[in-house]
């Protein structure tokens, strides 16, 4: 959705055949898509151990089925930052300079930031941007793990945007003049999206995820981390009171956002969609539902997507909304 290009050849800025790696909390997940006469094919999904961005960066080992030419990198970073930006759209270079994206998004020079046009303002009005920003040592890190040879990076952006390009892709034509909010749900973080007819309108983050709902239920519920997951994935124990509790301050920033979108829009926004780690757990996002007034669902990221399931393992494409973010890194490198 939204990506600082790495340096590449302008006849190589579109390929066919990427490998889209997030460098994710719990793993880094790894595909690889091809696209063939405007079919996306996957050809390979597989989870890696994680990487630790306090190190020294070492080479990224790939397994040979998912060794592209080029790569499309993805992370979601403490520090990076991903935000709505007004300001002039200039006539000349850039629509908007790198000094005034730092500026709206309060970093300083030791970030890269990107910026896209979203509406073009008529007139003496601003212009939208979709804007994001990385620590330029988190940029460092992820580019030294590829020092030469495929897969050679091509873009890097913050997972908190390329899982809306997957959505789009998968979604398509689906909910067509309608307003909705799409919500990746990781281990720390959490990212939203209210989209109107597939273009991006708010974007925000919230400092919750899966982690942090399983360490606050074993505090408030006396147990363990591992029990607390074991009752997270069985629908049959009702801990709604708890979830409910743990969940209020982050489902109220969730609510003024969505309230602020319906008065801007002029409709009701009665879908929810969710993906990411953190929607395989039951029970917390029916709370989410029902707090919002919402129709709360996953979806999954492989929709109009081809693969051949014989080569592509079950248990992986069970935990296909584990990968939206690497997919949409890919889909939007063929896009470029």
């Amino acid at each position: 959705m939204l990506k600082k290009k790495t340096k590449k050849d302008r006849s190589q800025s579109r390929s066919s055949d990427l490998v889209g790696v997030d460098f994710a909390t719990t793993a880094t997940k790894v595909v690889r898509l091809k696209e063939n006469k405007g079919t996306v094919v996957l050809t390979g999904l597989d989870l890696l151990p994680p990487v630790d961005f306090s190190e020294e960066p070492r080479r990224l080992q790939l397994p040979r089925n998912l060794a592209s030419n080029y790569g499309c990198l993805t992370y979601t970073g403490d520090r990076a930052v991903v935000r709505m930006i007004k300001s002039v759209a200039e006539t000349d270079g850039p629509l908007i300079p790198d000094d005034k994206i730092r500026k709206h998004l309060n970093v300083s020079d030791e970030y890269r930031v990107s910026a896209c046009l979203v509406k073009r303002g008529e007139g003496r009005q601003d212009s939208t941007f979709l804007a994001a920003a990385i620590p330029d040592r988190d940029a460092s890190r992820m580019l030294g793990m590829f020092p030469g040879g495929p897969p050679a990076p091509a873009s890097l952006e913050v997972a908190g945007l390329s899982f809306l390009t997957a959505f789009l892709h998968a979604q398509q034509a689906g909910d067509s003049g309608s307003t909705v909010c799409v919500m990746e749900c990781g281990e720390r973080i959490s990212h939203f999206v209210f989209v109107a007819n597939g273009t991006p309108m708010l974007v925000g983050r919230l400092a919750f995820g899966a982690k942090i709902l399983r360490e606050k239920l074993a505090a408030e519920l006396g147990l363990d981390e591992e029990l607390v997951t074991s009752i997270l994935s069985d629908a049959s124990v009702n801990i709604s009171a708890s979830v409910t509790s743990i969940l209020a301050p982050h489902i109220k920033q969730l609510s003024i956002s969505k309230d602020f979108m319906e008065r801007h829009q002029g409709t009701r926004i009665t879908k929810l969609y969710l993906s990411g780690g953190m929607s395989l757990m039951s029970g917390w996002a029916e709370e989410i539902g029902r707090t919002l007034g919402m129709k709360v669902q996953t979806w999954n990221p492989l929709e109009n997507i081809e693969y051949d399931a014989a080569a592509v393992p079950e248990e992986m494409i069970r935990q296909a909304t584990r990968f939206t973010a690497a997919i949409g890194a890919a889909i939007g490198g063929m896009k470029a």
